[in-house]
C-alpha cells in the first residue's frame, strides 16, 4: 500500500475537499516501474530491446511516462482517500492535480472534492397525528361514474343533417399563408368532435352548420406557442371539405351496458363502480397523508442537500416538462420562460424532491425496511399491464437501463409511508 496522508477540508456539510499527498518514495517507485515496463517493450533505432540505456528513455519518454504515472498515484490513492474518510461521493469526485511537475524526490498531491449525502437522523415519525378524512361516496359520484364508463362506449353515427355540437365531423383541409400553402397543412380524413377543441381554435366555430359535401373556408390563427415554427400568431386561409357528420350515441344504462361490462347485473356493476371510486379516494386520501408527513419531517429535519442531487432531479423535472411541452400540455406561464429561467422557476420543487427522498431512504434504513424479489415481480407486472406491455419486455428494459434500484426505492418508501401512516393514525 503506498504511503499517503490525507487533509480533510470541510467546504459545508455535504461538500468536501480532500488533499491527498503520497510520498515521494512511492513517487519514485512508480516512476522506476514506469521506465522499467517501457524498457521491455519500446523499440530504439541502434539499441537492442530491452538494453536501451535509462538516460535515452528519460530524455525520449520522460513526459509520457510522468503523465502516466500521474493516472496511476491518482487511480491506486482516491479510494484509499474515500475509504479512510468514510465518504461515498454522490457522483465522481472532481480531481485537481497541485504538483506542477513530478519528480523522484518530491511529494505529489492532488485534491479531491466532492459531494456527499448529509447523515440524517430522523426521529419522531411514528405517531404524528394525522389527519385522515373518512372515505364517502356518494350516490350522484356512482351515477357520475356509470356515466363515464358509458361515455367511454359511445359510438357515432352518421346523420343527414348539419353539425352541431357533440357531433363528429371528418373532414379534408388544407391552409394558405399569404397565398403560399403551409408546410404539412393539407390533411385528409381527420376527424373533430365539435366543442372538444381538438384542433386549432376556430375549428369548430368554422364547422358547426355544416353538412356533408359541403366546402368552407375559414381564417383561423395559430396559437403563439404552436409547435411549427414561423406560424405562432398567424392567421390562415383553410378550406375545408365536410366527408361526413356523426352523431355520438351513448349505450342506456342498462342491464344490457352492465353484461357488456362483464357484470350479471346494473346492481352488479354499480357495486364495482362504488368499489373502483373508493380505491381512487382512499388513494388520493393517502397522497394526502403522504404531503403532511413529508411537510413536517422536513419543516422539523433542516439539512442542506448535495447540489449534484439538485442538479440531477432539476434535470428530469426539466426533461418531463419539455415532453408534456412537446405534446401540447404547457403549465401556465411556462412558455414564455427561457431556460435558465425554468431552471430558477423549478429549482425548489428539486431541492424538495431531494430532501424527501433523503429522508425516507434514512428511515428505510433505520427500519431495515426490506423488498422482496415476489413484490418487486408484482410492482412490475402492474407497470407492464399500465404501459400494455408484457412482463418479460418490461423486465429487460429496467435490467438494461440499471432501473431496477429505483423501483426498488420506490417500494421502500411506500413501505415507510405505511409505517408511519398506521403508527398515526391509530395514534391520532
Amino acid at each position: 500500500m503506498q504511503k499517503t496522508k490525507i487533509q480533510l477540508e470541510d467546504l459545508s456539510s455535504v461538500k468536501k475537499r480532500l488533499e491527498v499527498t503520497v510520498s515521494a518514495e512511492a513517487v519514485k517507485k512508480e516512476i522506476n516501474s514506469g521506465f522499467q515496463s517501457l524498457k521491455s517493450t519500446v523499440q530504439v533505432a541502434g539499441f537492442r530491446k530491452g538494453a536501451i540505456p535509462m538516460n535515452i528513455l528519460k530524455s525520449r519518454f520522460g513526459e509520457h511516462v510522468k503523465e502516466d504515472v500521474v493516472k496511476k498515484l491518482i487511480e491506486s490513492t482516491y479510494l484509499e482517500a474515500l475509504r479512510e474518510k468514510g465518504f461515498a461521493p454522490v457522483e465522481m469526485p472532481k480531481i485537481e492535480v497541485k504538483t506542477e511537475k513530478v519528480e523522484e524526490d518530491k511529494d505529489f498531491v492532488y485534491t479531491l472534492t466532492l459531494e456527499i449525502t448529509p447523515e440524517l437522523h430522523i426521529d419522531d415519525y411514528r405517531g404524528m397525528g394525522l389527519k385522515k378524512t373518512p372515505v364517502d361516496i356518494s350516490e350522484k359520484e356512482i351515477e357520475d361514474g356509470l356515466k363515464r364508463l358509458a361515455e367511454a362506449k359511445v359510438e357515432f353515427k352518421d346523420v343527414d343533417r348539419p353539425a352541431k355540437a357533440g357531433d363528429m365531423v371528418v373532414v379534408d383541409f388544407d391552409a394558405n399563408l399569404n397565398g403560399a400553402p403551409v408546410k404539412n397543412s393539407k390533411t385528409n380524413d381527420y376527424p373533430i368532435i365539435i366543442g372538444e377543441k381538438t384542433l386549432l381554435p376556430g375549428f369548430d366555430e368554422a364547422l358547426t352548420g355544416t353538412s356533408k359535401g359541403e366546402t368552407r373556408d375559414a381564417d383561423i390563427t395559430f396559437p403563439k406557442n404552436y409547435s411549427e415554427q414561423g406560424l405562432g400568431g398567424k392567421t390562415a386561409q383553410f378550406k375545408i371539405t365536410i366527408k361526413s357528420v356523426k352523431e355520438k350515441t351513448v349505450p342506456a344504462l342498462d342491464e344490457e351496458f352492465a353484461k357488456d361490462m362483464e357484470c350479471d347485473s346494473l346492481d352488479a356493476l354499480r357495486a364495482k363502480v362504488k368499489d373502483e371510486l373508493i380505491k381512487v379516494k382512499e388513494t388520493h386520501e393517502k397522497e394526502s397523508l403522504k404531503t403532511q408527513i413529508l411537510d413536517k419531517l422536513i419543516e422539523k429535519h433542516q439539512f442542506e442537500v448535495p447540489e449534484t442531487l439538485v442538479n440531477r432531479y432539476l434535470g428530469l423535472i426539466l426533461n418531463r416538462i419539455v415532453d408534456n411541452m412537446r405534446q401540447g400540455n404547457v403549465n401556465p406561464g411556462d412558455e414564455s420562460l427561457s431556460p435558465e429561467q425554468l431552471r430558477e422557476k423549478y429549482r425548489e420543487m428539486a431541492v424538495r424532491s431531494v430532501k424527501e427522498d433523503l429522508i425516507l431512504d434514512a428511515i428505510s434504513a433505520k427500519e431495515d425496511v426490506q423488498v422482496t424479489e415476489a413484490e418487486t415481480d408484482e410492482a412490475v407486472k402492474n407497470i407492464a399491464l399500465s404501459r400494455n406491455v408484457s412482463f418479460e419486455t418490461l423486465m429487460q428494459r429496467i435490467n438494461k437501463e440499471g432501473a431496477m434500484d429505483v423501483i426498488k426505492d420506490g417500494m421502500k418508501h411506500e413501505k415507510v409511508f405505511d409505517i408511519i401512516i398506521e403508527s398515526s393514525i391509530s395514534a391520532a
